[in-house]
């Protein structure tokens, strides 16, 4: 824990901050010192370097606060031995300014500890250990004064887990005093893993960022930082990734160390820095819509297997084409003929029989067996959520709407059904078709079984509901539906249903807006089995009580 304590420069006022901070504290230490200068009178902390350095710099008002946040959420991430190089990058560098160690931490890579070297003979040791030089000889090395003319002349200090010397890789400073980092940040990073439970969230932030691929060290921390005593006491909250596309090819069964491993792997074989091999791994996901992580990481370590069609070749009737002019097909098909050959038809046809399958990075074909392709028959189903209406009445001595809203219940709403259904129909726009707002989706995993998403509104016990009607390709797993509501409530609160509400009513009683989504403890998303499951549950329970 990080704690502070800021003296105004101008009004000599003081101030003491304690990381992490409540809503509160954060608003009351944003204000502080108004557009002035402060300055770290003293500091606390578990890192004795950063205490140290801290003391006596200048905080701007605002930013400041935030680097400071940062900085105490960050080393909060890191491990023992990425302390014990961080205290010591301190030491080398003699940052002048919160903005330089912010930028510090995040270079750690360019820094290296030679574990367990606590003298100059040792350091001696360690360097001249990697040189080939004859046995006779190395019996009458002065390991020592070796030892000492290193550290003269390389950037490095002993520690308390041995010498950190700095690797002569130049720093690259990622923070320009406008946009930090994410707490946790690795330049090594593929997925960033936002982890929580309900240990952690007393007392701490509300996330506990894990950077992947990670050691087993810090993995380990994450551990004891989350109280992973149970393991349904702790979440995958959210996670993101330096290339954003990966984030919409994952599945949403995501266990940690699966991801791990998923992320090692891509980072081993730099599958994301080359493009060309990071566009076949997109589309092979797609394809395959694998499951879990541990099958996303059996496709992208087969990655051999599949092979990319033409850039050209994008539709079916550009398979057809393709197809009937391989080398294995001799055919010569008269001009004329070609007229009235359906090459959407027939190249549907080949694609669903080689297994050849659409994505949104082009056609991709399956070498030793064809890809499953997702089956026709639709299952349906419904999401509830409840709804809030507003009334802008007629003012009838004015003349016109009066722009005292009052709330209409979801009982009263039942009386605009069919106007609120009509309205749901305007929203419609051609370029969706049948399904809706399913071609919104952002996980190409979950829009390739997923065929439609429409809104729509319907009557039960007494209320009017906002639903959803989903028709899917076989039945969606526990994840895949968890991460379907998650994209319909982005729909009700943002995207959606944001416009639907906006747009008025007209109603005989004045102009009527509907919210399919509000900010209030009470709303949720259900299925129609769930809903009417916990309805009726409840009934029964009140009915005996009576």
């Amino acid at each position: 824990m990080l704690k502070v304590y800021l003296s105004n420069i101008a009004t000599s006022e003081g101030l003491w901050l304690a990381f992490p901070m409540g809503s509160q504290e954060r608003q009351e230490a944003m204000k502080f010192g108004g557009e002035g200068t402060n300055e770290i009178g003293a500091a606390t902390s578990p890192l004795e370097g950063l205490k140290t350095h801290l003391e006596g710099m200048t905080l701007q008002a605002g930013q400041g606060i935030r680097e400071l946040e940062f900085l105490d959420q960050h080393t909060d991430c890191m491990t023992e031995k990425e302390k014990s190089i961080f205290q010591a990058a301190l030491e080398i560098e003699n940052p002048r300014s919160v903005m330089e160690i912010v930028n510090l931490s995040c270079s750690l890579d360019k820094f290296v500890l030679y574990e367990g070297v606590s003298s100059h003979e040792e350091l001696g040791r360690r360097v001249l250990g990697n040189e080939e030089m004859p046995e006779k000889v190395a019996l009458y090395l002065d390991y020592g004064a070796a030892g000492e003319k290193y550290a003269g002349s390389h950037a490095g200090c002993f520690t308390d887990l041995g010498y950190v010397v700095r690797t002569g890789e130049a720093l690259e400073p990622l923070y320009d005093g406008k946009y930090l980092p994410e707490p946790g940040y690795d330049r090594s990073c593929v997925i960033k893993a936002w982890l929580s439970s309900p240990y952690y969230a007393a007392g701490n932030y509300r996330h506990y960022p894990v950077s992947l691929p990670a050691s087993d060290d810090r993995l380990a921390l994450a551990e004891e930082k989350l109280g992973w005593r149970k393991l349904e006491e702790y979440k995958v909250a959210y996670i993101s990734c330096p290339v954003r596309e990966l984030e919409s090819c994952l599945p949403f069964s995501r266990d940690v160390r699966e991801m791990n491993a998923f992320a090692g792997l891509l980072a081993e074989r730099n599958i994301l820095g080359d493009a060309r091999t990071r566009e076949k791994l997109f589309a092979v996901l797609e394809a395959e819509v694998p499951e879990n992580m541990a099958e996303a990481m059996e496709i992208a370590a087969g990655l051999d297997r599949y092979t990319m069609l033409p850039e050209e070749v994008k539709t079916a009737e550009d398979y057809a084409v393709y197809y009937m002019k391989a080398e294995q097909m001799d055919i010569d098909i008269d001009a004329d003929l070609q007229l009235f050959i359906d090459y959407k038809a027939y190249g549907e046809f080949r694609m669903r029989r080689d297994g050849v399958v659409q994505t949104e990075h082009g056609l991709v074909l399956r070498e030793d067996i064809p890809m499953a392709q997702p089956t026709e028959e639709l299952e349906e189903f419904k999401l509830f959520s409840p709804l809030k209406g507003i009334m802008y009445p007629y003012d009838e001595e004015w003349g016109g709407i009066s722009d005292q809203a009052g709330e209409v219940s979801s009982e009263e709403l039942c009386l605009y059904e069919d106007k609120i259904l009509e309205r749901i129909g305007q929203e419609r726009l051609e370029e969706e078709g049948e399904r809706g707002l399913a071609v919104y989706l952002g996980n190409r995993l979950l829009k390739r079984k997923v065929f439609s998403m429409n809104p729509t509104v319907e009557m039960w016990n007494g209320e009017l509901w906002g639903v959803l009607e989903v028709k899917s390709h076989g039945a969606l797993s526990p994840q895949e539906m968890s991460g379907l509501m998650e994209e319909w409530l982005g729909q009700e609160s943002d995207g959606w249903g944001e416009g639907f509400e906006q747009r008025e009513i007209k109603t005989e009683e004045g102009d009527l807006c509907v919210s399919f989504w509000h900010s209030g403890d009470d709303f949720f998303i259900k299925t129609e089995q769930e809903l009417k499951q916990q309805t009726q549950a409840l009934g029964m329970k009140m009915g005996g009580n009576g």
